[in-house]
């Protein structure tokens, strides 16, 4: 009876670490990507038909997206009232909540901020509204594009 339990436990864990590496494998290839289509290939952002992933830096849309969330953005020239975008402006993606639309042009507000954006946005600054929020996965992104996260996935594992 304890040998069928510990085969058990074995078989669990093996297929929680299956689980693992696979998460980790996917997050490598998607930080991967993205980091040839930005670094290499000196895009503005990397896209994959039509939805892109950006790390969340700041606190601004708290507490519907956080810093150090990703977020995956689809491609779209539908926004409204409510949708949170993401646009760009001076070198920089931001990711706020439409709160005004009108004759093509809309106000944003990030969540957390208690004002509203100085500069209004058109079609030709929005990139997309956001769909999905993958909570905490940016900081895994932040560690396997540093130098550091390279030596602690290549080199760790093979001295060990």
């Amino acid at each position: 009876m304890n040998k069928k339990r510990i085969k058990i436990v074995d078989k669990l864990i093996n297929v929680v670490l299956d689980i693992a590496i696979f998460i980790f494998g996917v997050i490598l290839l998607i930080t991967l990507y993205n980091n040839i289509q930005v670094k290499i290939l000196k895009n503005t952002y990397s896209s994959f038909f039509g939805y892109s992933i950006f790390g969340v830096q700041t606190g601004s849309m708290a507490d519907a997206i956080n810093a150090g969330d990703w977020i995956i953005v689809r491609n779209s020239n539908e926004i409204k009232v409510n949708d949170v975008v993401t646009y760009y402006r001076d070198g920089d993606f931001i990711t706020h909540r439409v709160v005004e639309a009108y004759n093509g042009t809309y106000i944003t507000k990030g969540d957390a901020n208690n004002t509203e954006d100085a500069s209004r946005q058109t079609f030709d600054t929005i990139y997309g509204k956001v769909l999905i929020r993958l909570p905490k996965l940016g900081y895994i992104q932040y560690i396997l594009s540093s130098v550091v996260g390279w030596v602690l996935l290549i080199i760790v594992p093979t001295v060990g």
